[in-house]
């Protein structure tokens, strides 16, 4: 899921977050989910957005992450994975 490049910066990539948020707690919706996760794009605004809507990187760093993947150092990691804790909505 993403926001068209032509319509960014206009908050609606926060308002798709904020409903995922809130419908993931609806009791319809629940079964035994705490966590949302996403691979995000490994650049600045990208993680800039994800951490504005309160996602963590699940690694401390890109070279925990990679070692991780099995990924060599010189390899470049394209996306990082972040995680929103449903709890904190409660």
């Amino acid at each position: 899921m993403g926001v068209n490049r032509e319509y960014s910066g206009k908050g609606i990539g926060r308002e798709l977050m904020d409903y995922i948020k809130q419908w993931a707690l609806l009791p319809a919706n629940m079964n035994a989910c705490r966590y949302l996760t996403v691979d995000a794009y490994n650049n600045e605004t990208t993680l800039k957005f994800y951490e504005a809507t309160d996602f963590k990187t699940i690694f401390s760093s890109e070279t925990q992450e990679k070692e991780y993947m099995g990924l060599p150092p010189d390899k470049e990691l394209k996306t990082r994975l972040m995680y929103f804790d449903l709890i904190l909505l409660k």
